[in-house]
């Protein structure tokens, strides 16, 4: 017994030899070559890849300096900071911020791309399913200019140490997308386009999109103080608001004199598709004559469920186009078998329509459908692709632009109504179809006319 186990250790320690042997002469024969090359079929050989020529290939044009001087860096924090280390994780994440912070500036000038740390992805799949917690109201960046006065004072300045400018001509802001009906943040006067200077006591110049959610976000019940800058004030507004469980209803309609349908989408959740579906039924079967699509405030959300939804108005053809890295725009075709929307139909915009919404509101005036009345919309045409990662963070980051069928770029620029409708100036915000609704009495007005027009007549 003894013999036969020291004749498997020597067989053991053979085959290991060997295997150093070849590994030896092969590294020889690599080192020759170029170093990613190296580095390709290593990490080839570590994920299963073997010698398939797409996968090495792509590895083969990777820089691992990038690697290298991230490693290097951790090892002289874990070595020689002043202070132990606690929690690595805090130093990975905040490299990868740094990475996504770079592609903020030229020649990206990406908003959107950001790390979703475990906290922050349990609640983005809390929104998608139609609840989370907050004041309610839908965050976003937007470009804004620095004051002429302030940028050239501080003209060709930059940091002694990193040798960046001090200051940009351009610079991002916290503002409110949109607030949703019916939220806390609609009870406290919070509007589309107001600016967020403060959370608490916390100025948010500089901070990522992420760090001012998790500031304004906690427990319900809780409240929560934001010093905003709204175009219309002289002054910054500070405004309460308690924090509450925010469940969302995506989609609202009701049946308006003169048999006028009125739909409003609020967001684009997995229960869109299916509510407007029932409310489009219910009107109908009430004898509807005309429809007016409210997408005011409507942030946006799921591509997926805004091509589903767009197809029961267009019936078939593109909704929109998708360009990711490098390919053709290809286009997403209506689904489901649906028919094309047959009666009168305004839709509503604000600066608060975006995104996804604003996917829906280009195909219809893009086919003709409708008409759209009341103000440019916020322009975002990137769409943003979630990927979880290891540790339960996950990565939003920007993989595709986004067309209309007629092909327009809407990004940055926003799409421009058939007939533009400023509202009133006002400190509270304006509930749809009131009394100071301006936008919404045009839009019912236009569609009554559309409604009296004979069958046929073109506008």
């Amino acid at each position: 017994m003894r013999i036969r186990y020291q004749l498997v250790v020597a067989l053991l320690v053979l085959t290991l030899m060997v295997s150093c042997f070849v590994a030896g002469a092969e590294f020889g024969v690599l080192k020759t070559s170029a170093p990613n090359a190296t580095a390709a079929r290593v990490l080839g050989g570590l994920l299963g890849l073997g010698d398939r020529g797409t996968a090495v290939a792509e590895i083969e044009n990777v820089s691992l300096r990038p690697l290298e001087a991230f490693q290097e860096v951790l090892s002289h924090l874990r070595r020689q900071y002043v202070s132990p280390i606690e929690d690595e994780s805090q130093l990975t994440h905040g490299a990868i911020r740094g990475m996504l912070a770079v592609l903020r500036g030229e020649p990206y000038q990406d908003r959107y791309s950001r790390l979703l740390d475990p906290q922050d992805y349990r609640s983005f799949l809390q929104e998608n399913e139609g609840h989370f917690g907050g004041i309610g109201a839908e965050i976003g960046l937007r470009e804004a200019e620095v004051p002429a006065d302030v940028a050239e004072a501080l003209a060709g300045l930059s940091c002694s140490v990193c040798g960046a400018g001090i200051a940009d001509p351009k610079r991002l802001q916290v503002v409110i997308i949109a607030p949703l009906p019916d939220s806390p943040a609609v009870r406290a006067g919070i509007q589309a386009g107001d600016h967020i200077l403060r959370v608490g006591d916390t100025l948010t110049a500089g901070m990522s999109l992420s760090e001012v959610v998790r500031l304004i976000k906690g427990p319900p019940g809780t409240p929560v103080k934001l010093l905003v800058a709204r175009e219309a004030e002289p002054q910054p507004l500070e405004v309460e608001i308690t924090r509450a469980v925010i469940q969302v209803r995506s989609v609202e309609h009701e049946m308006l004199p003169g048999r006028v349908g009125y739909l409003r989408i609020t967001t684009f959740n997995e229960t869109t598709p299916e509510l407007v579906t029932e409310a489009l039924q219910d009107l109908r079967a009430g004898g509807m004559r005309g429809l007016l699509l409210d997408l005011r405030n409507n942030a946006g959300g799921g591509l997926e469920v805004c091509v589903q939804t767009a197809s029961l108005f267009l019936g078939s053809g593109p909704v929109v186009y998708i360009q990711e890295r490098g390919g053709p725009r290809e286009a997403r075709h209506a689904v489901g078998g649906s028919t094309t929307f047959d009666l009168p139909l305004v839709v509503v915009t604000n600066i608060g329509t975006a995104s996804a919404a604003e996917i829906l509101a280009g195909a219809i005036q893009d086919a003709q459908l409708g008409k759209l009345v009341g103000e440019k919309t916020f322009g975002k045409g990137l769409v943003q692709t979630v990927i979880r990662l290891e540790d339960g963070s996950a990565l939003a980051l920007t993989t595709a632009r986004y067309f209309t069928p007629n092909q327009r770029d809407i990004d940055r620029k926003g799409i421009e109504p058939d007939e533009s409708v400023e509202q009133p100036p006002a400190r509270q915000y304006i509930p749809p179809l009131s009394e100071q609704d301006a936008q919404g009495a045009r839009a019912l007005e236009i569609l009554r006319e559309m409604m009296a027009r004979p069958v046929g007549v073109a506008a």
